[in-house]
């Protein structure tokens, strides 16, 4: 998916905005330091309810092989438009786990009211060029690399069609291979 010029980045706004609140030198309360958690999950700690709930995949989740998964959700990634990019962003969070999940929740939210989407009929389509094992630097990873087109109105138009490289992580469930991490490299 295409890195938005003004996207905000959902890890650097909660780092810098506990950065301001804590105070040097000093304990704090949990009154003092608002970190925008739930009152149940501030000081790390998450209810073992949410920590279930965060683990259930959708049925047929999962896939048999590593390379089937990464095809499947990479598919779903890099094909959308303004109108779907929320629903695609929750489809992609049923097949996650962990940061991937979280990353395509944060991207639902962020998306599903984005006015300059619509408004310049944004949408993204491509295809798979490679899926492989990481070596060197990516050892441990898997490598994806898509081939796409934005199209839309305004800052959209005559877009060139690119190449993107993504990392991906996997996790073995019972139901099958399912993604854990995706990455996106600009």
């Amino acid at each position: 998916m295409p890195v938005y010029p003004g996207a905000p980045n959902p890890y650097a706004a909660s780092t810098t905005r506990l950065a301001r609140t804590q105070p040097a030198a000093r304990s704090t309360t949990a009154a003092t330091v608002t970190n925008g958690d739930p009152i149940p999950e501030r000081h790390g700690t998450v209810p073992q309810g949410a920590t279930r709930a965060g683990e259930l995949l959708a049925a047929g989740a999962g896939r048999p092989t590593p390379r089937q998964a990464l095809l499947r959700y990479a598919r779903i990634y890099i094909n959308w438009d303004a109108g779907t990019l929320a629903r695609t962003q929750r489809q992609l969070a049923a097949i996650s786990l962990g940061g991937a999940r979280a990353q395509a929740l944060q991207a639902a939210a962020s998306y599903q009211h984005d006015a300059t989407l619509r408004r310049s009929d944004v949408a993204n389509r491509g295809q798979v060029v490679s899926v492989a094992a990481g070596q060197g630097p990516a050892a441990g990873q898997w490598v994806i690399v898509t081939s796409e087109k934005t199209t839309g109105r305004g800052d959209y138009q005559r877009l060139p069609a690119q190449l993107h490289v993504t990392y991906a992580q996997l996790t073995h469930t019972a139901g099958g291979w399912v993604i854990s991490a995706w990455e996106p490299r600009t």
